[in-house]
Parts: C-alpha cells; structure tokens; sequence
C-alpha cells in the first residue's frame, strides 16, 4: 500500500513541475533576460494655472542614470523634451506650457536613462483659464463721482469682489485730455481721487483678477460707469418766482456772485407773508440732482442774514407758489421725490441739502417758514449733480 501512495506522489510531482515549466515558457516573451530597469520617476509634480498657459513643477531627480524626460498631454498629440543637464545645479524643474486653450489637461512624465529605459509615469491634471473664466467674476459697483472743493473728483466704490486684485480708472480732464489713472484702487478700498477732473462727463474702469495661486493677473475689458462725476451745475439760465414782492429780483439767485452785496441777492423784505414759496425751475428734464446749496450774506456780520425755518422739495411737477398755508398737503409737495427741512441759526452764512441719491428733478420748492428779521433773503443758489444730455 505505501508503496503505491509513493508511485502517486510520484506522478503528481512531476506533472506539477511540469506545468510550471510549460508556465514559464509561456512569460519567457515578455521578461527582459537580467530584469528591466527603471529609472527614477517624477517626483512632487505641481502644476499653476496661468492665462492660456500652465507651470509644471517637479524635483530635479536624484537617481544619476536619468538623463531626460518627455512631458505630453492632448491625449498624447502633444510633447515636450526636457534634458536634465540643462538643470544641473538646481533643486526643481520648472516648465512653462503656452498656448493651451481654457480646458482641462493630464500632463503626463516620463523619464528615460540615456539607454532608453523608460521610469513609471507621472501625472497631474490642471486647467488653465482665460476669458471664460473672467466672466464669472462681477466688477465692483461704482457707488458715486462728485468733484470736490479742489477741482479733483472723488470716486467712491463697492470693494472688491471674490478674486479681484485692483481697478484701473481714466477720465476726462477739464482741458478735455483722457487721463489714465497711475494709481490703481485696491481691492480692499472703496474710494479713489481724479485730478482735475471734468464735471458731467462720465469715466471707465477696469479690474483685474487672479486666482490664489494663479500665474497671471488679467484685466477685465474697460466699460464706463453708469453715471457721470456730478459737478456744480450751470444755473445760469434757471427761472425763479416767488409769492411775495422782492427788493432785489430772483434772477439774482443765478448770477454766480457769493458775497455781501445785496444788490447780487433776492431779497423779499415783507415781514409778514408766510410761508413765502420761491419755486426754481431748472428748464429742463435732463438734471439729476444729489445736492443744493443756500448761501446767505457769506461775508462775515449778520446783515441779510435773516433765514430761519427753511423747507426744501425736489420733484417733477410745477410746486404752486400760492399753495397757501396748506401748502403741504397740496399734490406737488406730496409727490415730491426729496424733502428736507433747515435751520439757519443766526450766524449761519449756507446752508446745504444733501439727497441720498441722485434725483433726476426739474423743480426746486424753497418755503420760508417765518424770518429772523428783515424778510428773507438768499445771495446764490447752486445745485450739484449733471446733466443727462450733456454726458
């Protein structure tokens, strides 16, 4: 009986030894005779989105056999050789690939030993970005343009919105020249000033946007802002009338002379009419508004400087200048987009409405309450803001 297990154990072993040989010869075709070696691969591949390019990034290999590398991608429609002596020296490889349109991309390296062995591949998938990318980020707001006391205009913004960098700006000037603006405005500020800058003429601007990591800052096209840099208004030709007599006309209201010479002032001497109704109509529909100013004696003393309780209104239907004592009640007053009332303390030489926004407004209703003294008088008028028609 053993002797017959022993002939079985027999024929079994030599049957499997013979498998395995007939196993081996079938993979003989594919091993390389002493073994197939591979060079370093790739290592801490990186890659940067930039404008129509991208930046790969790796560590200069530390296996001394390799001698280049071949980058593609486009599924292998496209290549790039990279000979390492050229980096000797240098702790990371960095190539720039141009040229790409705004999609994605596998980068595919592989590095060869100067006998051609090829390493292990390795692979980063990135996309660079371009117009299409640009138009998903908003601009920032422009929130107002009102030229100030030193003839600059200042600008105030929105801030900056999800990867902005900085706004460019150019304007016109007072001599009629376009300024590009030198300083940018940030995107963490909100206002910026232009030199010079001509009233009742709008601007442009452009930002700029990057990714946190991006290679390239890229600027939106220019556009120009919604609404020109108010300035002060010529009122020159602006029409005044009043429900009571006047000393000195309300033509003098316009004629650009701020100072103590009654003689450049309306001046309504009753003390008894109240509420006196100075109604301005500005002769046109075109006028946005968004501040008006009320100038008393401005030259120092207290002569004509008679005002008191003042209400202002800012609307677009003909404010009745016989309104009465009711006159709040009555259908232009009521409609009227703004309203403010004032107080001229006794020394005061102006005073000034300030509106939330620009109005577009035709008509101005001034009503004189009750006097300090003398009746009411006011030396000028002027009014900010720009003309539609003239932008």
């Amino acid at each position: 009986m053993k002797k017959f297990i022993y002939i079985i154990l027999a024929i079994l072993t030599v049957a499997g030894v013979s498998s395995c040989k007939d196993q081996d010869d079938i993979y003989q075709q594919w091993v390389k005779k002493g073994g197939y070696t591979y060079p370093e691969k790739s290592t801490d591949l990186k890659a940067y989105d930039g404008y129509n390019r991208i930046k790969l990034q790796w560590a200069y290999p530390k296996d001394p056999s390799v001698t280049s590398a071949k980058i593609t991608w486009a599924n292998g429609t496209k290549s790039l050789d990279v000979n390492y002596s050229d980096y000797v020296g240098k702790d990371t490889i960095v190539i720039y690939i141009n040229n790409l349109e705004e999609r994605s991309y596998t980068f595919d390296i592989v590095n060869f030993d100067a006998d051609g062995n090829k390493s292990m591949t390795t692979e980063v998938t990135t996309s660079p970005y371009a117009e299409n990318w640009l138009l998903t980020h908003s601009e920032r707001e422009i929130i107002s343009a009102d030229v100030q006391s030193d003839g600059s205009a200042l600008v105030k913004t929105g801030f900056g919105t999800d990867e902005m960098i900085a706004t460019r700006f150019r304007y016109l000037n007072n001599a009629g020249d376009t300024i590009t603006l030198t300083e940018t405005l940030p995107a963490a500020s909100s206002t910026i000033s232009f030199p010079d800058a001509a009233p009742g003429k709008k601007f442009e601007y452009s930002s700029s946007y990057c990714p946190s990591e991006g290679l390239d800052t890229i600027w939106n096209a220019w556009r120009r802002s919604p609404n020109p840099i108010a300035g002060k208004l010529d009122c020159s030709g602006w029409v005044a009338t009043c429900n009571t007599v006047a000393t000195r006309p309300t033509s003098n209201l316009f004629d650009g002379v701020i100072g103590s010479d009654v003689n450049h002032a309306w001046w309504s001497y009753d003390k008894t009419t109240f509420p006196k109704i100075l109604v301005i109509d500005t002769q046109s529909s075109t006028y946005m508004i968004n501040k008006l100013l009320l100038y008393q004696n401005a030259a120092g003393g207290y002569a004509y400087r008679t005002n008191n309780n003042v209400e202002v209104y800012f609307g677009n239907q003909l404010f009745d200048i016989n309104a009465g004592s009711d006159y709040a009640n009555t259908d232009p007053f009521k409609n009227a987009v703004y309203s403010k009332s004032l107080v001229y303390w006794n020394g005061t030489a102006w005073a000034g409405v300030w509106l939330p926004e620009m109005e577009n407004v035709r008509y101005i209703a001034i009503v004189f309450k009750d006097s300090r003294r003398n009746g009411n008088a006011l030396f000028e008028v002027e009014a900010y803001g720009y003309d539609t028609s003239k932008d």
